[in-house]
């Protein structure tokens, strides 16, 4: 009777299996319908259906997490994460999207910078999560760590145009011009349509160029201000073509800016 039930039982799983499979394959294309549609809620409800299924596949949290970001539900994406990290503790990529929502999405910069932290212990050679790291430091004006970790982000990968911006900006910001200008023409260098970048490397040559501005032009400014005929000497002796609206950060969803 033991044999029989035991039978019984490997037939039962067997005829379990296949089904069980066609579930998720099921869930899946409804996901990606619905995702495509653009109906998120509906989409969100097909990936857990089939995580009820497959709990251990990494891929449908990470679409999960990403989901959720585009729902604007950031502390329910960063519960997906933890669950990759749960799947797979050295997953640098998850706790690298983790800190990019805490941070740009929940304002958890300190929590953020641990996340960006523990994925540098896993892979220290990743320009771009030691990029994402300086944008937090540069977000809580940490400016001389932030420089650090741009300094390594353009060491490792000398190609990321973004980074050599923001090094170049928080130079800038500190009034570090020449050394500003040289990361500001690497960055247009690379990448000639960099709009940022543009903007800056023509901020800081004016600041240049006003340190080097006929001294008696700096005096009349000095003495009045307001006076429109010394500022448009002013301008004209620094090529000055107008102010330049400070730069604000703006962090990627998980995947944009990620480690890849």
């Amino acid at each position: 009777m033991k044999t029989i039930a035991l039978l019984l039982l490997a037939f039962s799983l067997v005829a379990v299996l296949p089904a069980t499979s066609q579930d998720a394959s099921y869930w899946l294309a409804q996901t990606q319908s619905d995702y495509n549609n653009g109906s998120y809620p509906l989409a969100l409800d097909d990936i857990d259906e089939y995580l009820a299924i497959n709990s251990s596949d990494p891929w449908a949290w990470n679409f999960r997490a990403n989901l959720l970001i585009k729902m604007k539900r950031y502390s329910d994406a960063v519960d997906s994460f933890d669950e990759i990290i749960k799947l797979d503790s050295s997953n640098a990529k998850a706790y690298n999207d983790r800190a990019l929502i805490l941070s740009g999405g929940m304002r958890q910069d300190e929590e953020a910078l641990n996340s960006l932290d523990t994925a540098l212990q896993i892979d220290s050679n990743n320009a771009n999560i030691w990029f994402n790291k300086g944008m937090v430091l540069e977000k809580v004006k940490r400016y001389s760590e932030a420089l650090e970790a741009y300094g390594k982000a353009t060491t490792l990968d000398p190609s990321l145009d973004r980074a050599w911006y923001r090094q170049g900006h928080v130079l800038m910001l500190t009034e570090r011009y020449e050394e500003s200008l040289q990361s500001l023409e690497k960055a247009t260098e690379l990448n000639p349509s960099y709009s940022e970048a543009l903007d800056d490397l023509e901020l800081v040559q004016t600041k240049l160029n006003l340190a080097n501005t006929d001294p008696n032009v700096e005096s009349a400014i000095e003495q009045d201000p307001a006076h429109m005929d010394s500022q448009e000497n002013a301008n004209t002796a620094a090529g000055m073509p107008g102010t330049v609206p400070e730069k604000t950060i703006k962090f990627p969803v998980a995947g944009d800016a990620a480690a890849q």
